[in-house]
Parts: C-alpha cells; structure tokens; sequence
C-alpha cells in the first residue's frame, strides 16, 4: 500500500532549506514513504496523509491536520509557542526557569523594568533576524519606527552577550550541544557568522530540557540558553530548529534520527496497535 506524507515549508525557506528537504525525502523513500513538499498556502491539497512534518513556522498548518486526527511534528502548541517570543518568555516563567526579564514591545520607555542597553526582539523572528540592540532611548525610537510595536518584544540584555549554547532535542532526548559565540555581534547565530562547538551539556541545561519536554512535549526542537550571572538561562525554543551546525560539527545525521523517530510514531505504533 502507498504511503505518503507533507513537508511543509515557508515558500522563502525552500531553496536555503534544499539539503535538508531532499535529505528527509530521501530516507523516507527508503522506507516507501513519499515525501510531498507543500507550503501554506497549498498543503490542503492533500487531504489524508498519514503524518505532516511543519516546518512552515504556523500553527494553523499543525492544527488543521491535527483536527482531522493527522498527527503533526511538531505539534500545534509546539509551533505556536516555538515562533512567539513572548509566549516563549511566559512558557519559561511558568516552569519557573530563570529568565531575562522580558516585556511588550509597547510598553512605555517609563515602565520598562531594566535599563539600557536592552535587546527588542520580534516576537516571530528566527535565525538572528529581527533582533536589535537599543543602548539609549534614541536608538528605541529607530528600532520601533515603522514597526508595530505589538509585534515585538523588548528584554533585559544578559551579562554575556553573543554566547549562547542550543540544545537539541528530539522525542525529550538531548541529541547534541552546540555552544556559539560571536565576537563581532551580540547575537551568536552561526548563520550569522558566529563560531560554533560541540559541547557536553551540564546538569542544570539538561534538567531546563526535561523540564521543557515534560510540559510541551515536543517531537524536534532547538532550546537555546545565553550565560547570565555564570550560568544558563533559557531564551527561546525554536520550533523549526536548523541543523546545519550538526553537520559541521558533529557526526550526528540529525535528519536520519528524526526520519527513524517519525517513521517509528506513526506506522510503528499504529501496526502495533498501541500509543
């Protein structure tokens, strides 16, 4: 019988995303599952796929698969809270993990709790875009003209600025660390150009993940943490979590182990008759 699924992916995200795209299609061919690219915009084309693989960054995609009883990685929730630095900072506050205090794009200069410099973040940004630095309320003004403010968020800039460390997740397991660090820039993204390392995460990054994991319960996902007074603090989830430092860094197929890991979840468990 012919098995098929979607990949879904941003129309501008395709081309940038090619090796991973063809990579996932692939493995799954291998294990006589055809692969469909869609987009947004087209993927109800495909009425009954036996799972969806989102990494379009909208939840709406999830959901709608998801309300057919069409599992999706990640799930709707994930997705939502992945791509929303704001639910993001509730998410970890919620948990009670440490934080960088964090704050509506609107908030009047006034009432902001912290002082300059601070970092304005748009809250659906990804891969270091839409990330700034305001030093003084000069430079505020310029980052907040001509944007929405509502669509950012404003946060207490950490004591170690263009380091962070992304953990990666799969199915509530760490797969791999990867430190990055920046000497040019505040951000670290190794998009960006920033250096990156593999490295052995310690105690308390692994517990931030279990924790994370028990509540959201992701299928794959980036947890990336800055360094603040010495330590780790969780600062954003990324949902559709690039792997292109996997690959340059590490012998981890990351591709590979999520193929093994959606094949076995939905065809695995289903002739199996047991969740």
């Amino acid at each position: 019988m012919e098995k098929y699924a979607l990949l879904v992916y941003a129309k501008e995200d395709i081309e940038k995303n090619r090796w991973f795209i063809d990579r996932l299609t692939s493995l799954f061919k291998e294990r006589g599952v055809d692969l469909l690219l869609k987009t947004p915009e087209d993927h109800e084309e495909i009425p009954d796929p036996s799972f969806v693989i989102n990494r379009s960054r909208d939840p709406r995609v999830s959901a709608y698969f998801e309300e057919r009883g069409i599992r999706s990685f990640n799930d709707s929730e994930t997705v939502r809270i992945g791509n929303d630095k704001l639910e993001e900072y509730g998410f970890f506050k919620k948990l009670g993990l440490p934080v960088m205090e964090t704050v509506r794009g609107d908030t009047p200069p006034c009432d902001i709790p912290f002082s300059f410099p601070f970092i304005v973040k748009e809250r659906a940004g990804h891969g270091g875009s839409g990330v700034f630095m305001a030093e003084n309320e000069e430079e505020l003004s310029k980052i907040l003209d001509g944007r929405d403010p509502s669509d950012l968020v404003i946060q207490e800039m950490c004591d170690e600025p263009g380091t962070d460390i992304r953990l990666y997740i799969l199915g509530g397991k760490i797969i791999s660390a990867i430190k990055r660090t920046s000497e040019a820039d505040f951000r670290s993204n190794f998009s960006l150009g920033g250096c990156a390392e593999e490295v052995t995460p310690d105690e308390e990054m692994t517990d931030f993940a279990r924790r994370v994991c028990e509540e959201l319960k992701p299928d794959y996902i980036g947890l990336d943490l800055i360094m603040h007074n010495g330590g780790p603090v969780p600062n954003e989830i990324e949902d559709a979590a690039g792997a292109r430092m996997l690959y340059a860094n590490t012998d981890v197929d990351i591709a590979d182990l999520f193929v093994r890991y959606i094949y076995e979840k939905t065809f695995q468990i289903a002739e199996n008759g047991i969740e």
